[in-house]
């Protein structure tokens, strides 16, 4: 038999092969078969449409679908918990502002400078041995929420048994408690001041240097925990690991957020709420901090893992700033608050300033309504003025480094002539 020509001429397209057929190909190989390995599973069909909606989307595609899946998924997770803790408490309407005020302290908590800088760490040391961690914030305030809620359960726990049992040792263990507490809250807010003053001084250094000049850039805000455990990072090699780390940080219990909890759940045992009402607390104070948390690594993997996105050392300096004033705020003014009260219950002094402090003890819910709306007032100012504060610091460094160019060009014309 001759052998087929197999020249093309031009203009003609070559016959392509028969398309493969799974079919035929299942009926001889019994470990194919067709019913179970073309058809893709309900998760995979919901990962897919998910993956194809994120592409169209002009502001989210810029972000990896594993960082936007993770992040919607906790969103859902928080409706889910607002919406149990929704019908609970249509039957306890008094502790609707308490339970606002502990999720907001959760998300208040999520951005402190000891998570920020945990999860920014590991992010980078992760994505540098070629991971793709989104879930590293996750983890890691899983595990810090571990030790909030038991911490919880034991204190109020033990509050309520007191104060059922001894009201003299649950008058001392009170004056105790709040002791403890009020000067814990003073002391962080000084030092959280001093941590401001150190925030203030590096974003200084950076806008006084070039658009071009870069500058050694790290969270100096980050507190006494970041520092000790810093060594403990070099052990995790996977985003679940750190799941213990965030246990090490929770028993720190070094953030106003934290102590401000475990006395509101103190504080509701001693009136008699059921513990199973007090859970409610710390489970939102949990939700609201996994999901920023979450929503923070998953974030920082995205940046630097993008090429259009670069890491703006002014920005996150600029809203770390923000945040530390707001947390030296809540500290002193509950701390303050709190001694003051203590005060008030133990020598009963007199007086229209004593009124005035009986009365903000006695409004507590509204103390605490308030610090969730300087929460937003606060941060909605702080993102109208970033703008036009930004624009005037990049004309000011521009024109810095166009004097400093044109002296430069100025003294080697006098060195060549």
């Amino acid at each position: 038999m001759a052998p087929r020509d197999e020249t093309v001429t031009m203009g003609e397209r070559p016959a392509s092969p028969p398309p493969l057929q799974h079919a035929a190909l299942s009926s001889t190989d019994p470990a194919l078969p067709a019913d179970e390995e073309d058809r893709p599973g309900f998760f995979g069909n919901v990962s897919y449409k998910a993956a194809l909606y994120h592409e169209r989307v002009p502001g989210v595609r810029k972000l990896p679908f594993p960082a936007v899946a993770v992040i919607i998924a906790l969103i859902a997770v928080n409706v889910i918990v607002w919406a149990a803790v929704g019908v609970i408490l249509h039957f306890h309407g008094a502790l609707i502002s308490t339970a606002v005020l502990s999720y907001t302290l959760g998300l208040r908590h999520a951005l402190d400078a000891d998570h920020i800088s945990a999860i920014d760490l590991m992010t980078r040391r992760l994505i540098a041995a070629g991971q793709k961690p989104v879930t590293v914030g996750m983890f890691f305030s899983l595990g810090h929420s571990t030790i909030v809620i038991i911490t919880s359960i034991v204190v109020a726990g033990t509050a309520s048994a007191v104060s059922s049992r001894f009201d003299d040792f649950s008058r001392v263990g009170g004056i105790i408690g709040t002791s403890v507490s009020a000067a814990f809250l003073i002391l962080l807010g000084l030092m959280n001041i001093y941590i401001l003053y150190r925030l203030v001084r590096q974003l200084q250094r950076i806008i006084a240097s070039g658009p071009d000049e870069e500058q050694q850039f790290s969270f100096q805000g980050a507190g006494v925990l970041f520092n000790i455990l810093q060594k403990a990072f070099r052990l995790i090699d996977r985003p679940w690991k750190m799941y213990p780390l965030g246990v090490l940080f929770g028993l720190g219990f070094d953030t106003s957020s934290e102590i401000a909890l475990i006395g509101i759940a103190s504080i509701q045992a001693t009136k008699g709420t059921s513990m199973w009402l007090i859970l409610i607390f710390p489970v939102l104070f949990t939700a609201g901090m996994c999901l920023l948390d979450t929503t923070d690594g998953a974030l920082m993997m995205s940046l630097y893992t993008s090429t259009s996105l670069a890491r703006d050392r002014i920005a996150i300096l600029y809203y770390s700033i923000v945040l530390t004033v707001i947390t030296v705020m809540v500290a002193v003014v509950i701390g303050v608050i709190q001694m003051l009260n203590l005060i008030l219950n133990v020598a009963e002094p007199s007086g229209s300033f004593w009124d005035g402090v009986e009365v903000a003890g006695d409004h507590y819910d509204i103390i605490g309504g308030s610090i969730c709306a300087s929460f937003i007032v606060l941060g909605g100012l702080s993102v109208l003025v970033y703008r036009p504060w930004r624009r005037r610091v990049d004309r000011m460094r521009e024109s810095r480094s166009r004097l400093s160019d044109d002296s430069s060009d100025s003294d080697s014309g006098v060195d060549q002539s």
